[in-house]
């Protein structure tokens, strides 16, 4: 799993509290569940009996030493977890012999929280010994009888055996819930691959539908050089079409693997912009959408793949077109910057709402948009605007406003930062 595991989350604190209960019932012995910061996750029944190196909270344990009750200690905490070996249980020693143990729950090799019991002295307390203890901190010699009555009486073997135990059963269950989380999230990610497939599948065939009538219709039909040149054209830019949505798949699966090389090399922005817009020229005449590149003239040459950052536009402006009902504006803007270029594609549609503006560049992302009936690209376009502006050292944004329609920016630094390698 991706963010830091939390046994929180993966074991409902409900579940913890009924094995608290019935460790202790069982055994005789208290324990306390904490996160992996040491902050109690289920109840606690004395205090008293718990060390503040282990357990965090406002109550602490009555130190002798320090006459008064013990209060978190970070750095003592932050020790005691960095020298933990493995899954070997942390052990706190304090003064009077007490020691106070911690096993730690593993999960996916990772401490996710604490099984704690605390205060054990290997034999019965000496009572006289603890009221000096108490006397010499200042305090009444019945606080240090309380102290010592608090005390767990266990031998170091029986310390082991409890430590052990706590950490095989807290570990079996943690697990387990981690294991049926994962299963749960491997449905869902065949579920999304799944709604990938389709997505794809199903942007595929619409220009290939286009060419396979063209064609067919030119076939059926008596020659008539005005209807062929015009069905040629249009399967031609149909084509054009399929062949760049299976190179952007290709693309990607080669960027996701690290093997996508960069031909890097000085390049006119606003030549590129030009020729996107030219290439686009029919589609935008087809939705009767006004097309408007408004480039300062003023920025040098950046050092970018001329071929991928064109298809990047074309794909940003193509999605304007597409996605914007007819007779709207689109723009196409570009500004120099201090650290490189800023370039922009805005539209007046519909515009994307809020909870759609991260996942729309994701290739998961873009599958989930879809199946709730939001369109926003052809095919994984967008994942591949996002992977390209990401290799030239920069990024891609959108700002949006239902109704009111929506902006796709991408910055490209002066001199890329790539992660792909320059072509010979």
């Amino acid at each position: 799993m991706e963010t830091q595991l939390k046994l929180a989350e993966l074991v409902p604190v409900a579940t913890l509290e009924r094995l608290r209960t019935l460790f202790k019932s069982v055994t005789g012995v208290p324990v306390v569940f904490t996160d992996s910061e040491g902050v109690p996750l289920t109840s606690i029944d004395d205090p008293l009996k718990y060390c503040g190196g282990l357990v965090c909270g406002d109550y602490g344990t009555l130190c002798l030493r320090r006459r008064k009750w013990d209060v978190p200690e970070p750095a003592v905490e932050a020790t005691l977890r960095e020298e933990r070996e493995g899954d070997k249980p942390i052990h706190h020693h304090c003064r009077g012999g007490f020691r106070d143990t911690a096993a730690p729950i593993v999960v996916a090799e990772e401490a996710v929280g604490y099984a704690v019991f605390a205060r054990s002295l290997p034999a019965e307390p000496d009572l006289d010994k603890f009221r000096q203890l108490a006397v010499a901190g200042g305090m009444p010699p019945e606080v240090g009888e309380q102290v010592a009555h608090a005390a767990l009486v266990m031998p170091r073997e029986r310390i082991a055996e409890v430590a052990e135990f706590l950490h095989i059963i807290a570990g079996l269950v943690a697990r387990a819930a981690y294991d049926s989380i994962l299963a749960q999230r491997i449905l869902e990610l065949e579920e999304l691959r799944d709604s990938l497939i389709y997505m794809i599948v199903h942007d595929l065939r619409t220009p290939l539908t286009s060419v396979i009538g063209g064609l067919q219709l030119i076939v059926d039909t008596e020659y008539e050089q005005g209807l062929t040149e015009e069905f040629v054209l249009a399967g031609l830019v149909s084509a054009r079409r399929l062949l760049e949505m299976v190179n952007t798949l290709l693309d990607i699966n080669k960027m996701e693997k690290g093997e996508l090389e960069m031909d890097l090399g000085e390049v006119d922005f606003n030549q590129l912009a030009e020729q996107a817009g030219e290439q686009l020229g029919g589609l935008v005449i087809e939705h009767n959408h006004d097309l408007e590149l408004d480039l300062d003239r003023r920025c040098l040459p950046i050092w970018a793949d001329a071929e991928k950052l064109q298809r990047v536009i074309v794909n940003l402006l193509g999605n304007a077109v597409q996605f914007t009902p007819g007779g709207g504006h689109i723009r196409l803007t570009s500004r120099c910057i201090q650290e490189g270029l800023i370039f922009s594609v805005s539209d007046d549609g519909p515009g994307i709402p809020e909870e759609d503006r991260a996942r729309i560049f994701e290739k998961f992302g873009q599958a989930e948009t879809r199946s709730e009936g939001h369109k926003y690209s052809t095919g994984l376009g967008l994942t591949f605007c996002k992977m390209v502006a990401e290799a030239h050292g920069g990024r891609i944004w959108v700002d949006s406003e239902l109704g009111k329609g929506s902006t796709f920016s991408v910055s490209i630094p002066a001199r890329a930062a790539h992660s792909g390698q320059e072509a010979d």
